[in-house]
């Protein structure tokens, strides 16, 4: 029987392992694929805007100034109508959407996403808006994630993995970079560098960026002069830069915030909104075709310092108004490369006053651009190791290591300093959704389909009332729900109902659909529990039914069993916080006193235990402990226990109780011979 055991727990293990590698692999080569075509459709609808898919700025002067003035507002009619009636969430630079769809929403993404991203994002570009293309492929590649974690029926911890593989997939394609890509999915998107989503992450980028240079070839994103250090008298130089780029990052945070409060604002249809900020960015075009689409020729001449200071002294602020403006006005794109962009005006400007004024101490501006990226990359977005990672994959040179650490270290703590919010997070505050606070993670990740029961108080809908009434005095319930020959869920009887003599007296002549309220909330099982913790408020009921999209009964959900799951969760992440932090001190711990005489610990599963389910041991009435959290053998985290699931051998049970009674419990353990 062990040798069965062992073997079955190897067979599990090596699935497991198998699909760890297998999955994000596979969708690392389908966002690579995306990538492609994603950059593919932004040159045809360049194509057809401006008759060319060379550099913007070369082919801009040869245009007529009304078609230069026209050809954004025309791409924000296209994006406006498209992302309000297919997909809201496709509006905007697109990671705020990821990092709630991760943090808030257990990782499910609509597949629909994916396509209209493209389209928006593809169609905003090539007419002319100032954005990037990385913002996008990253919602793309995570709505990939997310739409094959569903269809292999994933759980949520595993689908919000998913997603963060799309995300690295993204950024790797994009810039030729896959460690990058791997470290802004980790540092911006999960927050969470533990090796179950460091793997998989890897595998997704490393994975994408082979397919990327398959058809774009092994070249970096910027064509960068070798960088060179003049002396060690510039690292003071580069402190300053630091410190200038800090305060850049801000202002572009704090122009994102006041343009989107005031769009908001604007009496104009939300859908017409992009086409009126894209005539104002034509307007902007005219003046200075430098600010039409993405920019990479312009970032070029910056980085081999071709560039006049004038022209890069005006570049800076126009291309924070040019981005705020295209993003608040309803547009698609990203802000990862406009952070870059300017980054790369702001040290082209500050390299040449320094090389004016010590020309025998600093190296050539172009030096100065390229670190500057990193500064304001990490000031706007608070992800100092992406934009350090990627500096170094851009030019594969180590010696820009010093100064680019010292200029993120002081660009991030001076832009936290000045704006505490990121690009990133700016969303997500405006919306007041506490996305960061763990309480609403908790309610926020779980899904009603996994705390509903079956609906066993149910009858059909020719059931006489005479029956019904019979249930009722037979069965302590609440609701009565009443369904149709194919299950669907027509309405609710309380006992309330049929108090009414005459409808007694009418015996079977009345039926259950004659009385059932059919205006009752329902549940979906994709609802969180904080959309269920809503509808308890908003209806003042303690059980609400769950319905699948078709209408039919799927179950019922108790506030009771939403806030055990609260609870139980709540106190599995204070324990799981607790004990990492002791690993990280060379310890781990087993116990957490938690105060009022309570202790959390685990406990292995005695034998007299395994083959029953929790239901049948009633440890709350036994030993007075309540069971938080199951770990399984061949699982590499804590999840919560199922109640009818019967325990196995090997299993970890995390319990809360008084000191007394876990150590009962653990005597009973070793009285059985363990």
């Amino acid at each position: 029987m062990v040798v069965k055991q062992a073997t079955w727990r190897q067979n599990v293990l090596r699935a497991q392992t198998a699909r760890l590698v297998l999955v994000p692999s596979f969708l690392g080569a389908l966002t690579g694929a995306a990538a492609i075509a994603f950059v593919k459709l932004i040159d045809l609808v360049q194509w057809l805007a401006i008759g060319s898919t060379q550099w913007p700025l070369h082919v801009l002067p040869y245009l007529a100034w009304y078609h230069v003035l026209l050809v954004p507002a025309l791409g924000g009619l296209v994006v406006g109508p498209l992302v309000c009636k297919a997909a809201p969430e496709a509006e905007g630079h697109g990671v705020p959407e990821v990092i709630e769809t991760v943090m808030a929403r257990g990782g499910r993404m609509r597949s629909r996403v994916a396509v209209v991203k493209t389209l928006a994002s593809a169609v905003t570009i090539g007419t002319g808006g100032s954005v990037g293309r990385e913002g996008p492929v990253v919602q793309i590649g995570a709505a990939i994630g997310s739409g094959l974690g569903q269809l292999l029926r994933l759980p949520s911890e595993q689908l919000k993995t998913l997603a963060a593989c799309g995300t690295a997939g993204g950024i790797a394609a994009i810039f030729n970079a896959p460690i990058a890509g791997a470290f802004f999915a980790l540092e911006v998107i999960t927050r969470d560098f533990a090796m179950r989503s460091f793997s998989p992450v890897i595998l997704s980028s490393v994975l994408a960026t082979v397919v990327s240079r398959a058809w774009f070839g092994d070249h970096p994103a910027f064509t960068v002069q070798p960088f060179e250090l003049a002396s060690a008298l510039e690292m003071p130089l580069y402190a300053v830069l630091g410190l200038l780029c800090g305060t850049v990052g801000a202002w572009f945070v704090w122009t994102m915030d006041r343009f989107e409060s005031w769009t908001a604002k604007l009496p104009v249809p939300k859908m017409w909104r992009p086409g009126l900020g894209g005539l104002v960015l034509g307007g902007m075009v005219l003046l200075l075709p430098n600010l039409y689409g993405v920019g990479y020729a312009t970032m070029d001449a910056a980085l081999s310092g071709a560039l006049p200071w004038r022209l890069l002294a005006v570049l800076v602020p126009m291309k924070i108004l040019a981005t705020s403006l295209t993003i608040a006005s309803g547009g698609s794109g990203g802000v990862f490369l406009p952070s870059l962009y300017m980054g790369a005006m702001a040290g082209g400007l500050y390299g040449m006053g320094v090389q004016a004024l010590l020309p025998g101490v600093s190296a050539h501006s172009g030096a100065y651009a390229l670190i500057g990226m990193s500064g304001v990359l990490a000031a706007a977005t608070h992800s100092p190791i992406t934009a350090m990672i990627l500096l170094i994959e851009i030019t594969g040179d180590y010696r820009v290591v010093l100064p680019a650490m010292l200029v993120v270290t002081l660009a991030s703590l001076v832009g936290r300093a000045l704006k505490e919010d990121s690009l990133y997070t700016l969303k997500l505050a405006r919306k007041s959704d506490a996305v960061w606070r763990q309480e609403d993670v908790i309610l926020r990740t779980h899904t009603v389909g996994r705390v509903m029961k079956p609906a066993v108080h149910a009858v059909r809908e020719d059931t006489p009332i005479p029956t019904i009434l019979r249930y009722f005095l037979n069965h302590e319930v609440v609701f009565l729900y009443v369904t149709d020959s194919r299950g669907k869920l027509l309405g609710a009887i309380s006992i309330h109902d049929i108090k009414d003599p005459e409808i007694r007296d009418l015996g079977s002549l009345v039926l259950a659909a004659d009385v059932a309220e059919s205006n009752l909330p329902r549940m979906s099982p994709e609802d969180t529990l904080a959309d269920c913790m809503d509808q308890f408020a908003a209806s003042e009921q303690d059980e609400l039914p769950v319905v699948f999209h078709d209408g039919t009964l799927a179950g019922v959900v108790t506030r009771r069993d939403v806030l055990r799951v609260f609870n139980s969760e709540l106190l599995r992440h204070v324990f799981l916080d607790v004990s990492v932090r002791d690993r990280s001190a060379g310890a781990i711990r087993e116990s957490l006193r938690l105060g009022e005489g309570l202790t959390l610990a685990r406990v292995e599963t005695p034998a007299w235990l395994v083959g029953r389910s929790l239901r049948q041991a009633d440890l709350r009435a036994a030993y007075r402990l309540t069971v938080v959290a199951i770990r399984r053998p061949e699982d590499d985290e804590d999840r919560l226990p199922d109640p009818a699931e019967p325990l196995r051998q090997g299993d970890i049970l995390v319990v809360v109780g008084r000191s007394e009674d876990i150590e009962r419990f653990r005597a009973a353990g070793r009285d059985e011979g363990i």
